[in-house]
C-alpha cells in the first residue's frame, strides 16, 4: 500500500495520470518521494522520474496538457524539468542500469530501495543535501552500509568509493538545512552519529 500521507494528494492524482500513459510507460519514480511513498519515513514534494528514454519535450508536454497546465523550468537533451499545477516535475532520461526490480504498488512504479540507495550515495558525494542524508538513515534500517555502498559500485560503474566514503563524514552544509517534515521518529543528531559508526565499521 502506498503511504500516501507523505505527500500532498495532487502529487498522488498527477502520479497517477502519469502512470497510466503510455507516453511515459519507460518511466519510473525515483528519488525521496520514491522512498517516501515505500516506507512513510518523510514529506516529499517532487517527482522524479527516470527511464532509459528519450525526452521529447513537445510530446511530453502535449500529453501533460490533458491533465493540466505546465510550465518548462529547464530543458536540455537528457532532462526536462516542468512546474505543473504549481508541482515540480523532473523527466530525466538515465543511462544508469536499474540494479533491482521495481516495485509496483497500486500501479505505481517506484524505484527499488537498492537503486534508491545507490542514488543517494551518488547523491551524498556530489553535496548531498539534508534529506539525502534522512533517507540514508532510514534506509540503513533495511542493508548495511557495506551493501548500500555495493548497491551504487554496481550501478554507478565509474564511481568512487573512497570519494563516497569521504563524503558520508561531511554534514556541514546539511546542517544549516531544517529537518523535512517526518512522519517517523527521527533525530538528526541521532542520524548524523548512526551513519558515522557505520563508516567506522567499514
Amino acid at each position: 500500500m502506498l503511504q500516501t500521507q507523505t505527500v500532498a494528494p495532487e502529487l498522488v492524482e498527477f502520479l497517477k495520470f502519469v502512470m497510466k500513459s503510455d507516453v511515459f510507460s519507460d518511466f519510473l519514480l525515483v528519488g525521496g518521494t520514491a522512498l517516501a511513498l515505500q516506507i512513510g519515513h518523510r514529506n516529499s514534494v517532487d517527482l522524479d522520474f527516470f527511464g532509459n528514454s528519450e525526452i521529447d519535450a513537445d510530446l511530453f508536454r502535449r500529453e501533460i496538457s490533458e491533465y493540466g497546465e505546465s510550465r518548462v523550468l529547464k530543458q536540455s537533451k537528457n532532462i526536462l524539468i516542468l512546474e505543473v499545477n504549481g508541482l515540480k516535475v523532473d523527466f530525466v532520461n538515465y543511462k544508469y542500469p536499474v540494479i533491482a526490480k521495481p516495485s509496483v504498488i497500486d500501479n505505481i512504479r517506484l524505484a527499488s530501495k537498492q537503486d534508491i540507495a545507490a542514488m543517494k550515495l551518488n547523491a551524498i558525494s556530489g553535496r548531498g543535501s539534508k534529506k539525502d542524508f534522512v533517507d540514508l538513515y532510514f534506509l540503513l534500517k533495511e542493508f548495511t552500509l557495506p551493501e548500500i555502498i555495493e548497491f551504487y559500485l554496481q550501478k554507478y560503474k565509474d564511481g568512487s568509493k573512497f570519494l563516497v566514503v569521504k563524503s558520508l563524514s561531511y554534514f556541514e552544509d546539511a546542517d544549516e538545512f531544517d529537518n523535512p517534515k517526518m512522519f517517523k521518529e527521527f533525530s538528526w543528531d541521532n542520524c548524523k552519529k548512526i551513519i558515522l559508526e557505520e563508516v567506522k565499521r567499514l
